[in-house]
C-alpha cells in the first residue's frame, strides 16, 4: 500500500512538472492569462472597497477584513485545482469523443490521470491573487497565514470533484458545458465569495450539501480563525464524501463508457 502511494505521488509530481515546464514553453500566453485573472479579481476587491467606504467599512458586522478572507480561500482552491488539475474539464471531451482509452491503458486512478494532464493557465492568475490577499488578511499572522494556505491546497478537493462528476455525466446526458458554467461559476465560486450570513436558510442547506461553497470558503475561514478542531473535523468528513461520490460515479460512468474509434497511448 504504502509503494502504491509512493509510486502514484511520483506520478503526480512527474505531471505537474510536465505541466509547469508546458506552461513556461509558451511564457507570453501563461503571463497574460494568469495577469489578466489577477486584474479581473483585483476589480472585484475594488468593487468591495468601495462598498465599504461609504457604509463606514462595517456592513451588518461584516468588515473588509472578512470578505479578504472570503476571497482568499476560495480563489486560492480554485488556483491549485486548475492550474495544476485542469485537465479534469476535459473528461467530458474525452468521454464524447471516445479518447478516453488512452488514459484507461494506463494503470493509475483515471480522475487523478486526467486531471494532471494539463493545467489552465489563467489559474495561476487566481493562485497569487488568493496567496496575496490571504496574507493581507491575516495581517501578518504567519501560523494563519501558513494554515490558510494548506487549507487552500485540501479545499482544491471539492473543485475537482464537483468539476469530475458534472464532467462524467456526459455519458447520461451529453455535453455537460452548460451544467459546469451554471454549478461552478454561478453557484459555486458565487456562493463562497459573499458573506455566509447573508444567506437563508435553504441557500444555507444547499452550500453545506448540494454546492459545496462551505467548504472552500465559511469552515476553512472558520478554522483559520478559531483553530476550532470541529471546522477541522467538518471539512475532512465533507471532502471524504465528495471523493467517495466521484469515485462511485466514475465507475458507473466508465461501465456506461463505450470506447470510440480513435485509440492513442500516451508518454
Amino acid at each position: 500500500m504504502l509503494t502504491g502511494a509512493k509510486k502514484l505521488y511520483r506520478f503526480l509530481i512527474l505531471n505537474i512538472k510536465c505541466n509547469l515546464l508546458s506552461a513556461l514553453e509558451y511564457k507570453k500566453s501563461f503571463i497574460i492569462q494568469a495577469l489578466f485573472m489577477f486584474i479581473n479579481n483585483f476589480f472585484f476587491l475594488i468593487f468591495w472597497l468601495v462598498v465599504f467606504k461609504n457604509n463606514n467599512g462595517n456592513i451588518e458586522g461584516v468588515t473588509m477584513n472578512d470578505i479578504m478572507y472570503l476571497w482568499a480561500s476560495p480563489t486560492l482552491a480554485y488556483g491549485i485545482a486548475y492550474f495544476i488539475f485542469g485537465g479534469v474539464s476535459d473528461l467530458g471531451k474525452y468521454l464524447i469523443e471516445g479518447t478516453l482509452d488512452s488514459f484507461l491503458l494506463q494503470p493509475k486512478n483515471i480522475i487523478l490521470n486526467v486531471a494532471t494532464s494539463q493545467g489552465k493557465f489563467s489559474a495561476f492568475g487566481d493562485l497569487i491573487y488568493g496567496l496575496i490577499i490571504g496574507l493581507i488578511a491575516v495581517n501578518g499572522d504567519i501560523l494563519r497565514y501558513i494554515v490558510l494556505i494548506l487549507l487552500g491546497i485540501f479545499c482544491s478537493i471539492f473543485y475537482i470533484c464537483t468539476e469530475a462528476i458534472i464532467r462524467l455525466l456526459t455519458v447520461w446526458i451529453g455535453n455537460t458545458d452548460n451544467i459546469e458554467n451554471v454549478y461552478i461559476c454561478s453557484l459555486l465560486i458565487t456562493f463562497s465569495t459573499y458573506p455566509e450570513k447573508i444567506y437563508n436558510s435553504f441557500v444555507k442547506t444547499l452550500i453545506y450539501t448540494i454546492v459545496p461553497s462551505a467548504y472552500i470558503a465559511f469552515v476553512p475561514i472558520r478554522y483559520t480563525l478559531t483553530f476550532d478542531v470541529k471546522e477541522l473535523f467538518i471539512l475532512f468528513v465533507a471532502a471524504s464524501i465528495y471523493i467517495a461520490l466521484t469515485t462511485i460515479i466514475c465507475k458507473k460512468a466508465l461501465i456506461k463508457y463505450e470506447s470510440g474509434n480513435s485509440m492513442g497511448l500516451r508518454g
